[in-house]
């Protein structure tokens, strides 16, 4: 997972739908050993005060982002499921995927990202990470799902997969419990993956159908660090799908 800005829109259509209970302890199906599954955001101890209280401010750009209540951003994503990918052709073979579950219309959302916030010091950075994400840049906050996620960490990048993404990263606004105030919420600040626009020609308009993969766009500079890394590392697997991707 890249670490790039992410796209303001205007809020999103949303499906109605009905979101199952989740149980203390219970997994989304497929998930791995290795890598904790986390039911919110995780902070870091560099994270300050203020820093958490800016995440939660509306400036003059964030005024129209998406605002989601939290019966749509539950623990299991109902939207989703984490596929084992067993196609030889595909760049991500034998690794994880994030599929549709149901048709997904254009500009819905889909599902938040979740990971470990941390302050963009060196001190506090995973340099090993590929799944960091920009949170609030001018906060110099970021979203690590390397060890401790949801299921948004498996969106692939579209390069070697598909024509063109259908989905992508948007800053939005969730409803998060806050027994300070007297109504019990706040609105917090947070990434989430929603389904592209139609477009003005309509080109997207029947968004992603149930079983397709959800594949974003990682920009080709996050490829050409992984080639960096991966040459000075050896580690030929990934060169090979940095270089698949970059060509594609």
């Amino acid at each position: 997972m890249p670490s790039q800005s992410t796209k303001h829109t205007s809020a999103p259509t949303i499906e109605d739908e009905k979101t199952p209970e989740h149980r203390e302890g219970s997994l989304p199906d497929n998930w791995p050993d290795d890598v904790e599954f986390i039911v919110d955001l995780t902070y870091s101890d560099k994270v300050t005060q203020d820093q958490r209280g800016g995440l939660c401010r509306t400036t003059g750009d964030s005024a129209t982002w998406p605002r989601l209540a939290a019966d749509l951003v539950t623990p299991i994503c109902p939207r989703v499921k984490v596929t084992t990918i067993k196609n030889d052709k595909h760049p991500a073979c034998g690794q994880r995927g994030l599929f549709a579950a149901d048709h997904l219309i254009p500009d819905a959302f889909i599902i938040a990202y979740r990971g470990h916030v941390h302050t963009n010091s060196m001190s506090d950075c995973d340099p090993h990470t590929d799944y960091d994400l920009s949170l609030d840049r001018d906060l110099g906050l970021s979203v690590d799902a390397a060890r401790s996620g949801n299921e948004s960490r498996f969106a692939n990048d579209y390069r070697g997969i598909a024509e063109r993404p259908n989905a992508e990263f948007r800053d939005c606004f969730i409803q998060v419990p806050c027994p300070k105030r007297a109504e019990g919420v706040r609105w917090e600040r947070r990434v989430g993956i929603f389904v592209l626009s139609a477009g003005k020609a309509g080109l997207r308009k029947k968004g992603i159908k149930a079983g397709e993969e959800i594949v974003v766009s990682y920009g080709k500079g996050y490829w050409e660090g992984r080639k960096t890394v991966a040459s000075f590392r050896k580690d030929h697997d990934m060169l090979r799908i940095a270089q698949l991707a970059l060509d594609a």
